[in-house]
């Protein structure tokens, strides 16, 4: 993968062996990892990167008669395995490592009910702490001395880590439900724990144990990641197939994203979340300036990997990934190319900031050579061409040697991206042989383009119009209602749509952000 000029040196110069597994996406070229290692005994479950980015704790679940689990330290310059420890107990799961703030010591919650302590220095176990239940996640005060378990049966226990045993456990009503997941605020005075039943984050005074506040979600309370100011906190609602962010000062729900996953990692920067999604075979990426996924880093062939969880380097140039499933595995990625671009003639605050952001941090829109974006000027033919080809990914296309259209030649600028259009059928141009690449495209043959981009021919045009000057007899009316339905256009105040106006660049990146839920399958 190409790494900007600035990154020379910074990742390990290393050929990865040949698995056949590649990634692409996020704007960046289709290519093997930068390095990848197969994980030959056991399911690796979780990935935790120490603080200097030299060591990789991988968690393993071993199978057969003997069960037991490891803790693989893998060598991030070449992912080579340094150590395994044996974790006694029948069949824990894959927990995740935790690494006191010193990194001198590493926790690991077992379903065995207890937490397993380990000396990063030698690579040995060196305790075992029993606990009432079976724990889940772990974090420490700033200073290391306390560890707070999270258990599943709506406790919290908490550990003395100089003489590595339980001080004080705080139980609370079974009406709490259980708790999936713990953070801390960065002063240590609260912990935020996930409740899963009651749809609720719980604030609990560390200095007493008890629930002093509480933060409705809307829906059952899963995994969440802590910004390192504590000021936004992001908690995943599977139920409701979204991320919540939630705002720590006011203690309220902000906004949410359409993306979950197994779990989040934030970028040090701030400005970006990795959720690995082992279903869809990908690792989403989500733009937090704009609360928007922007692309996904795919997997092929994808039935050969499934990430289930990721950590990133402390430069957050490379991403660590570890897959189980059909191909256990752990996989180095460049992350470094990621785009994360701004346009003059759009400052915060304007119309549409937010989605034409979106659309630059998706690689959908380089803007002008000026770092302008012009976003009331009306989309070309070519630029859509440009648009929706990146939209859908950049997929492998070779152009044809001949062009489809009598006035777009080979050398033409968007040759590609048009003939891709034309080779999809997403636009056949004009029957006179045609593209006129040059023309502004009207609003509805844009609802056209977009509705052979997404395809979806579950859906049924209504009978009753829903913009007054367009007919059910119109030509696309098909897909301006597609776009109606599915709340990609709601139309102008007056209720209409105005079908031959031609569209603005910046209404253009709306209706693409908009439509981006719709079309997750993409392999941006």
């Amino acid at each position: 993968m190409a790494l900007p000029s600035d990154a020379a040196g910074t990742l390990p110069s290393i050929t990865p062996a040949p698995t056949g597994n590649t990634i692409t996406g996020c704007g960046l070229p289709t290519a093997p990892p930068i390095l990848e290692t197969p994980v030959t005994e056991g399911d690796p479950g979780a990935v935790t990167i120490n603080k200097d980015g030299s060591r990789l704790y991988v968690s393993r679940v071993r199978t057969g008669s003997d069960g037991g689990g490891i803790i693989s330290v893998y060598d991030t310059e070449t992912l080579t395995e340094m150590a395994a420890m044996p974790v006694p107990g029948h069949y824990p799961y894959a927990g995740k490592v935790t690494l006191n703030p010193s990194g001198t010591k590493g926790y690991l919650p077992t379903n065995a009910m207890t937490v397993q302590v380990f000396d990063t220095t030698t690579n040995t176990m060196t305790t075992s702490i029993p606990v009432p239940q079976s724990p889940g996640a772990i974090k420490f005060n700033h200073d290391g001395t306390r560890a707070y378990v999270a258990d599943y049966n709506n406790a919290i226990t908490v550990l003395d880590t100089l003489t590595e045993t339980v001080i004080d456990r705080w139980e609370y009503d079974s009406d709490y439900g259980t708790f999936s997941d713990l953070e801390l605020d960065p002063t240590g005075t609260y912990a935020y724990v996930a409740g899963a039943r009651m749809h609720t984050i719980y604030i609990v005074d560390l200095a007493s144990g008890s629930i002093v506040d509480d933060i409705p979600l809307g829906g059952p309370a899963g995994k969440m990641a802590i910004t390192e100011d504590g000021s936004t906190l992001y908690a995943m609602d599977h139920y409701n197939q979204r991320t919540v962010v939630v705002d720590m000062v006011s203690r309220t729900v902000e906004s949410s994203f359409p993306v979950v996953g197994e779990t989040l990692a934030l970028s040090r920067s701030g400005n970006r979340v990795y959720i690995p999604m082992p279903n869809l075979r990908h690792i989403g990426v989500v733009d937090l300036t704009t609360n928007a996924l922007i692309c996904s880093h795919w997997f092929l062939p994808s039935h050969l990997a499934s990430p289930s969880d990721v950590a990133l380097s402390p430069d957050g140039r490379t991403m660590y990934a570890v897959h189980t499933g059909f191909s256990n595995r752990i996989t180095a990625l460049n992350v470094a190319g990621e785009r994360n671009p701004s346009f003059a003639d759009v400052p915060a605050g304007s119309l549409y900031h937010r989605e034409i952001s979106w659309l630059a941090a998706a690689g959908i829109t380089t803007g002008y050579d000026d770092q302008t974006f012009r976003p009331l000027e009306p989309v070309r033919r070519d630029a859509m061409a440009a648009f929706l080809y990146r939209f859908h990914g950049s997929p492998d296309f070779v152009p044809p040697v001949t062009s489809p259209f009598t006035d777009v030649r080979p050398t033409d600028k968007f040759y590609k991206e048009i003939t891709w259009l034309a080779d999809t059928k997403i636009s056949e141009g004009w029957p006179d042989g045609t593209y006129r690449p040059l023309e502004p495209v009207n609003r509805d043959a844009m609802a056209a383009f977009m509705y052979r981009v997404v395809d979806d021919v579950r859906f049924i045009s209504p009978e009753a119009s829903p913009f007054a000057d367009v007919q059910p007899d119109d030509q696309f009316y098909r897909e301006i209602s597609y776009l109606a339905a599915r709340g990609v256009s709601t139309g102008w105040s007056d209720g209409t749509f105005r079908p031959l106006q031609p569209v603005n660049r910046d209404a253009m990146a709306a209706f693409l952000f908009r439509l981006n839920p719709l079309a997750s399958f993409l392999m941006r």
